[in-house]
């Protein structure tokens, strides 16, 4: 199934056409979505959450070239199935509540990396996404980037690959019993400062990224879902 949605372009719903997108209006996204989850609401989410609460918008709006030219055909075409890790136990999907925290810390072979553990809960398609985004807060207590002055610590947009040094997806949950894949991101991570969407220069800048790209889903994809309900 996902290979079909992958290579028909249902993924790509909000992606711009030069990246192979299809790139449809506020309307077309929306009768779209009500058709499908009107006949089955799991597959109706599990094409809503990539053409809304993925990293697809993030990278278009925040992503350096090298990182949209790279990862938004893919998108696209389903050859990446995305995920975005915000929901944790003590947090819910409130970006500024309790999120997983990590360091700046200077690895043994004397690169800047972002140590942080993580346990991510109900992420929509975890347990078969190959492209996960993770909002992670970052600190620098050992003042590592003092000499950036215009570093900031605070909310942070990353992108990582299923197979990153132990990152961990194998619980499923399964809410409502309607079946879409839906589970949990764990593990203790060192994430590349070039991980983040858009570069260095956007740690910190997470909570403002986060509130301007989650209009499709709040706004156009939750009320199509109601509706076909």
């Amino acid at each position: 199934i996902f290979d079909y949605i992958g290579k028909n372009k249902f993924l790509s719903f909000i992606i711009e056409n030069q990246y192979g997108g299809t790139h449809l209006s506020v309307n077309e996204l929306s009768s779209i979505l009500t058709k499908i989850a009107s006949v089955n609401p799991a597959l109706g989410i599990a094409i809503m959450v990539p053409n809304s609460l993925g990293p697809a918008e993030l990278l278009q709006k925040y992503g350096t070239d090298d990182q949209k030219n790279f990862y938004l055909p893919k998108l696209a075409d389903g050859t990446f199935i995305p995920c975005f890790g915000l929901t944790g136990p003590h947090n819910g999907s409130d970006a500024t509540g309790s999120i997983d925290e990590g360091k700046i810390i200077i690895d043994e072979e004397g690169r800047k990396k972002i140590e942080v553990k993580i346990n991510k809960r109900y992420i929509t398609l975890a347990p078969v996404a190959n492209l996960i985004g993770l909002a992670v807060k970052v600190t620098d207590p050992d003042n590592i980037m003092a000499h950036k002055e215009d570093f900031k610590e605070g909310v942070t947009v990353f992108l990582i690959r299923r197979e990153h040094d132990g990152l961990i997806q194998d619980t499923h949950h399964n809410p409502l019993d309607v079946g879409f894949p839906n589970g949990t991101l764990k593990g203790h991570l060192k994430l590349d400062l070039e991980d983040v969407i858009g570069g260095e220069k956007n740690i910190g800048h997470g909570w403002k990224m986060l509130m301007e790209c989650l209009a499709a889903g709040r706004g156009i994809c939750l009320p199509a879902t109601a509706k076909a309900s």
